[in-house]
């Protein structure tokens, strides 16, 4: 009762934003990406879809790949590239979650993670390039859907979010209440209690052990847990950032089973297990060096 209505205007106001086309802001940021990249114009609008669809993103450069207009490496950096606008995206259902839930630290842990995709992002494009011969991409080449009328966005993204919203709500409510019954029952005290033999590895207090178990089950039961113990005053702002963090890190193999779908499917099993293999890995080696930065400043 106290989190929904935050939910709610938070995914209307974010889809309202897509709607009006906000995402082609960046599109001067594109000409520069390609161009430092070696990428074609193509892979920048590629690049500008996945604001609004990493699948259609995809699919276009694995199209291009098809007819021989790009090669495989051009597709794999530009595939890579294509993953920050989706965790951008992911803004839309991540915000109004976390940040009812857990406030300011939550809006501290999205920045984290999104610059653990911008770095990601960083050293794509200097990979590509020292790897890639291409042309430069001029500004003007690209092109801008008109922007639609207020009144035509807000009914669009009232849409939208109506789908959005009862999907979040269909699991989110039954979870929040699955997982303060099963706080209550002590279930992830004894979960936690699994990975005490490897928590003098783990650099997160034992407190926080739960919500790495929960995260193997649900992130969002994993934030209501971390929220609970937050508000107890078990877990400060900081350790909570740190658990998800470590958390994270120790759960990313268990994330395969969505991407791999994804990328197959699109580009196949070769390439598709080859893109996803260098995003995922690129990742996790970043989330590490941001992690372990943080645990050595604070």
């Amino acid at each position: 009762m106290k989190t929904g209505p935050t939910i709610i205007i938070g995914v209307i106001l974010a889809e309202l934003l897509v709607s009006l086309g906000w995402f082609y802001k960046f599109d001067f940021l594109v000409s520069p990406i390609t161009n430092y990249a070696h990428l074609r114009k193509e892979c920048g609008i590629g690049f500008l879809t996945a604001f609004a669809s990493t699948s259609s993103a995809n699919a276009s450069l694995k199209s291009m790949y098809d007819r021989g207009m790009i090669k495989e490496d051009e597709l794999v950096i530009a595939s890579v590239l294509n993953s920050f606008p989706a965790i951008v995206m992911h803004w839309r259902t991540l915000i109004p979650i976390l940040v009812p839930l857990l406030g300011t630290t939550g809006i501290i842990y999205v920045g984290l993670i999104t610059l653990v995709g911008l770095v990601k992002t960083l050293i794509v494009l200097i990979a590509g390039h020292f790897l890639l011969k291409g042309e430069k991409v001029h500004f003007e080449e690209f092109e801008k859907k008109e922007k639609p009328e207020l009144k035509t966005a807000f009914k669009k993204s009232l849409k939208t979010s109506k789908k959005t919203i009862i999907r979040i709500f269909k699991v989110m409510v039954p979870v929040t209440i699955l997982v303060f019954i099963l706080t209550d029952l002590g279930v992830f005290d004894s979960l936690g209690s699994l990975l005490k033999p490897i928590s003098e590895y783990l650099p997160v207090p034992v407190e926080g052990l739960p919500v790495i178990a929960a995260l193997f089950a649900s992130h969002l039961a994993a934030y209501t847990l971390a929220a609970s113990l937050m508000e107890q005053g078990v877990l400060s702002g900081l350790e909570v950032i740190i658990v998800l963090l470590v958390g994270n890190i120790i759960t990313s193999l268990g994330t395969l089973r969505i991407y791999i779908p994804h990328y197959v499917g699109i580009f196949g099993p070769r390439l598709g297990m080859k893109a996803m293999l260098i995003s995922q890995v690129l990742r996790l080696f970043v989330m590490i060096g941001i992690t372990g930065i943080i645990l050595t400043v604070f």
